[in-house]
């Protein structure tokens, strides 16, 4: 019996032996297992990190911007106080005749004239300007404004960009977005008059002296176009009356009359965004005319308001009707003032009753 027992001890010993290598194999396979699939799992998050670095570094390389997209709209979303006032970029002119590495190299053609005029102008402040923002020329151009685009969807931004045709010729270009709340106009493109540029010759002072009187005049319109559009926005977003007719050069006198033109018809859009009432939008075409010298343009617009003010329902602004009196007879139009004068005290006496709660005898 002892030595069956003896026996029957040394095979339970025997097979806990064995059992306790099964689990040490078996433990053994799921460690390499575990570090297999931990190996195989780092190897494809370095994969994946790698190949999303790579197309982050061939996006930065191949954008316009020095940026990422995110970085590149907080960085004008915080310029403009979150869309408050636009910004202005100005993209280096690209230059037909260079390679595409050659015009990221540079020089940077324009954009030190564009960018010099902005500043002297006296209505810089109505925009942001961010020089620098932009790295390269639009060489795509298409593609290239179309990532700005995108990047700075819901931002208000003018931006001046063109092209040199074989170094003989200029085009300059201008494109706007989110400068007017409104389905119909969410994109403005301007597209100036190609120029002729004056051809370079390093060893003439004159020849150099002309290269830079092209530069500043190239300057100077796109400063006023910007600022046009700059006007539209800060009237339709914020009521402000414009002023850029009266800011610029007296001898700009045919400027003068485009721009009348331009801000006159930002009035209607005020209107139709609910901005300014009628009177006031008509009065504002008319005193924009008077200031640009355009009297029949000023007179329609003027008579416009005084139709406006004497059948209006609702409550007209007292210091509107006075100034369009004042407009009138600067016009010379005596008994369309007379009647502006008669409006205005009925629209005093009505406020004065509505005031005492007599309602609107």
């Amino acid at each position: 019996m002892r030595e069956l027992e003896a026996g029957n001890a040394q095979q339970r010993a025997l097979q806990k032996e064995q059992q306790a290598s099964r689990n040490r194999v078996h433990e053994a396979a799921i460690g390499d297992s575990y570090e297999i699939e931990r190996d195989w799992r780092q190897a494809r998050i370095g994969i994946e990190v790698k190949a999303i670095q790579d197309k982050m570094d061939r996006e930065l390389e191949e954008s316009p911007f020095s940026y990422t997209p995110s970085d590149f709209h907080a960085l004008v979303h915080t310029a403009t106080r979150g869309g408050d006032i636009p910004a202005l970029l100005v993209a280096p002119f690209v230059r037909d005749n260079l390679s595409g590495q050659e015009n990221t190299d540079g020089p940077h053609s324009f954009r030190v004239a564009i960018r010099r005029k902005w500043l002297q102008s006296p209505w810089s402040n109505d925009l942001v300007s961010l020089d620098g923002a932009l790295k390269r020329p639009l060489i795509a151009t298409d593609v290239d404004i179309f990532h700005i685009q995108k990047a700075l969807h819901d931002l208000p931004v003018i931006l001046i960009y063109g092209e040199v045709q074989s170094s003989s010729r200029v085009w300059p270009a201008l494109c706007a977005w989110n400068i007017v709340d409104s389905p119909d106009l969410r994109s403005v493109q301007v597209n100036f008059p190609p120029v002729a540029l004056p051809p370079a010759s390093p060893q003439s002072s004159h020849n150099s002296d002309s290269i830079l009187a092209f530069e500043d005049e190239l300057g100077g319109s796109t400063a006023i176009t910007a600022g046009l559009i700059a006007e539209w926005f800060h009237l339709v977003r914020h009521g402000r009356i414009p002023r850029l007719h009266t800011l610029i050069p007296a001898a700009l006198e045919a400027e003068r009359r485009v721009i009348a033109a331009g801000l006159a018809a930002s009035f209607d859009v005020a209107l139709e965004r609910n901005r300014v009432d009628v009177v006031s939008a008509r009065l504002g075409q008319a005193r924009v005319y008077l200031d640009a010298g355009l009297r029949e343009q000023a007179i329609s617009a003027a008579s416009q308001a005084l139709i406006a003010a004497e059948s209006s329902e609702d409550q007209v602004p007292t210091h509107s009707i006075r100034q369009l009196a004042q407009i009138l007879d600067s016009l010379g139009l005596t008994e369309e003032a007379r009647r502006a004068r008669i409006a205005l005290e009925s629209v005093a006496r009505r406020a004065i009753l509505r005031n005492f709660g007599w309602g609107n005898q």
